[in-house]
């Protein structure tokens, strides 16, 4: 079999990510202490994305592999700073990235959804109240002027809305 640099960075970093994931859902990088996400794994990633650049074949894939190392490096240097603001983190890239947000979504938009991203198992069973959620999370968005995700909100209108609007027993 011959040795492709290509394949090996790709199948490297999918396997890298797929253990940042692992330890941080099964509680083995917060609970138990381990320091491995910041001090191995995205070492890994943003060292594999670095050599990803120099085989990549297009632009396109050159500045995804970029993006990635210095992604990879900003999240190692927050953890390490103890900072876990991590979807600020991609909030800031994604501005660097699409000045213009891509998806559309404005306050007022007549096709948004106004729900949690996850509904519980009450909420699922009574539409009433998904209805009522829906309702008063519009109505706090336009007050405070924000659209989620949120983090540049005074309130996040989700939890003041499940506060206010009680699933029935």
């Amino acid at each position: 079999m011959v040795f492709n640099d290509r394949t090996y960075t790709e199948d490297s970093l999918i396997k890298q990510m797929g253990l940042i994931e692992l330890h941080g859902k099964d509680g083995s990088a917060v609970d138990a202490g381990c320091a491995c996400i910041e001090s191995k794994h995205l070492y890994l990633v943003e060292g594999l994305a670095e050599e990803g650049v120099g085989f990549a074949l297009s632009q396109k894939e050159r500045d995804f592999y970029t993006q990635l190392s210095n992604f990879a490096r900003l999240v190692r240097k927050n953890i390490e700073a103890e900072d876990w603001n991590m979807h600020g983190i991609m909030r800031e890239v994604m501005k660097e990235q699409h000045p213009t947000p891509m998806h559309g979504v404005v306050i007022g938009n007549p096709h948004r959804v106004y729900l949690p991203h996850g509904l519980t198992e009450c909420e699922k069973q009574h539409p009433n109240v998904v209805k009522k959620l829906a309702s008063c999370i519009r109505k706090v968005e336009k007050r405070e002027g924000c659209t989620s995700p949120y983090t540049d909100c005074p309130v996040n209108p989700v939890a003041v809305c499940r506060a206010s609007i009680k699933c029935p027993p």
